[in-house]
């Protein structure tokens, strides 16, 4: 093992040269778990995704941390994976090949329409074999298998936790100031027209703006809002009578929401113009910030705290399997 690990550092070393050398950077140990070996090159298959996303949207000192942080977590990911299957192995389990010959049956189906040429065609594009395919997909299944097999069956969650995690986060179950809303939205064409205006002149103008200047003629003269919004409005909720129900400050659109918790029941806002069109809300209703009681919060308290357990569950097994393995980072 002594020889292995020191032959994994000279490697490490050797790739760290060349790539200050080479613009094209050579392959290296990236980790050892206990007799195997990790590659830079798995970890840059794993994060080159993530790096992709980040140098669109992160430039300077960002990006060099946000790209370091991605790098390790996948590293730290691919050796969690690899004691995860050496434990499987260590253990004398094993995944009949017809297991993952019908996860390919599957895979080919929904994603090819069951044409195998094309998976084999798409998986040469990526420079990969069927039969490495084979392996990532046994390796995939055999993680969730243990991962699961490792995990408690029954885990009981007492009504005393449920009480205790309430009192102690009882500002997450604050419901704020909402009001219930109907909108009327009209968009804002391409293009605005053209017309003679009173001092002769030519002046552009919008007809949708016209419109919803009429309906709001017709609101404040006694019309029924909700017909209106089923006739007029092109919003996503004109088939409900432009109801979009209880909403909250955070959750309504700005320039929506500064003028509508200013409304009463049954006042209007007015014609409200954003940058996509033209707006009416009208407040149906409206309720104060209150604490939503613990009854209707229980199941999701509950459902939090299974998760929270099965995290520290799951922790505490891949914490075990490393304090019996030798594993030594090259990053």
């Amino acid at each position: 093992m002594d020889s292995f690990v020191k032959n994994g550092l000279m490697l490490g070393m050797l790739w760290v040269g060349l790539a200050a050398t080479q613009a094209q950077v050579v392959d290296g140990v990236a980790a050892v778990v206990n007799d195997k070996v990790i590659t830079f090159s798995q970890v840059r298959k794993e994060v080159d995704p993530i790096e992709a996303q980040y140098r669109e949207i992160l430039s300077g000192v960002e990006l060099v941390e946000k790209v370091k942080e991605a790098r390790l977590n996948s590293l730290k990911s691919l050796i969690e994976r690899e004691l995860i299957i050496q434990e499987f192995n260590s253990k004398g389990y094993f995944i009949p090949d017809n297991v993952i010959e019908d996860k390919v049956r599957k895979i080919t189906d929904i994603q090819y329409e069951g044409d195998r040429r094309a998976l084999v065609r798409t998986l040469q594009a990526r420079g990969v074999s069927i039969s490495n395919y084979k392996e990532q997909l046994r390796d995939q299944t055999i993680v969730g298998v243990m991962r699961q097999r490792n995990m408690a069956s029954a885990l009981l969650i007492s009504p005393y936790q449920i009480e205790q995690y309430y009192q102690d986060n009882v500002r997450q179950f604050v419901r704020p100031d909402e009001v219930k809303l109907r909108v009327i939205y009209m968009k804002k064409p391409l293009f605005k027209e053209k017309r003679t205006g009173e001092d002769g002149k030519e002046e552009e103008y919008d007809p949708q703006k016209l419109v919803m200047d009429e309906i709001l003629q017709k609101i404040r003269t006694g019309s029924d809002f909700a017909s209106l919004a089923k006739g007029y409005s092109e919003g996503s909720q004109k088939s409900e009578g432009g109801l979009l129900g209880w909403v909250s400050e955070s959750t309504l659109r700005p320039e929506l929401a500064k003028v509508a918790f200013k409304l009463r029941p049954g006042q209007n806002s007015g014609v409200v113009e954003t940058n996509d069109g033209y707006h009416i809300v009208m407040v149906e209703d409206l309720r104060k910030a209150t604490v939503i009681p613990m009854a209707e919060v229980r199941e999701r308290i509950e459902s939090t705290l299974l998760q929270q357990e099965k995290e520290r569950l799951q922790q505490e097994w891949l914490d075990g399997l490393r304090s019996k393995a030798f594993i030594k980072m090259f990053f």
